[in-house]
């Protein structure tokens, strides 16, 4: 018969217990005090509003109501194009695009998922614009984003990074 040293035995139980009070692969851990728990539905709901807000400033041709759905200190990453830091950029950016363009731009989350005061969306768009000088021609375009978002204290939530790209191909992405 084997005899097991009794210092043993307590570690391995507790070995034991440790792994069974671990969550399984893709379950989630409930909220304790040091894990905040998932998003209220008043939070998913906010940051839609989040999106659904940039959408109908676009189309309203409003680069300052658009820029708003920014952190001051936020980060856009366009396709093609260099970073830009800072809402007062990302406003210049979106202004000079909606300068040339009317636009209507449809943004769906297709999942929202956070802790605490921070959140991702992922989700996909659909742009169409109007050339706004003569001749001009259309736009069309549809792909891709991922959002970063901070909730602030006043409840809404706004992009901290957002970044995204289109389904087509370079040259039919005009």
């Amino acid at each position: 018969m084997l005899r097991v040293p009794t210092a043993v035995l307590p570690l391995g139980f507790a070995a034991l217990l440790v792994s069974a009070c671990q969550p399984a692969p893709g379950e989630r851990r409930p909220a304790g005090p040091d894990q905040p728990g998932p998003l209220a539905a008043a939070d998913l709901a906010a940051i839609r509003a989040t999106d659904s807000a940039f959408a109908t400033a676009a189309a309203a041709g409003d680069a300052a109501g658009l820029a708003a759905s920014y952190l001051p200190d936020a980060h856009l990453m366009p396709p093609n194009a260099p970073k830009i830091q800072g809402r007062e950029g990302i406003q210049k950016f979106w202004g000079g695009f909606l300068d040339a363009y009317q636009v209507r731009i449809d943004v769906v989350a297709d999942e929202v998922e956070g802790r605490g005061d921070l959140a991702y969306a992922r989700g996909h768009f659909t742009l169409d614009g109007t050339a706004k000088a003569k001749g001009g021609a259309p736009l069309h375009d549809q792909g891709k984003f991922l959002e970063i978002l901070r909730r602030q204290p006043d409840g809404t939530w706004r992009y901290a990074v957002d970044m995204y790209s289109s389904d087509l191909p370079a040259a039919a992405a005009k």
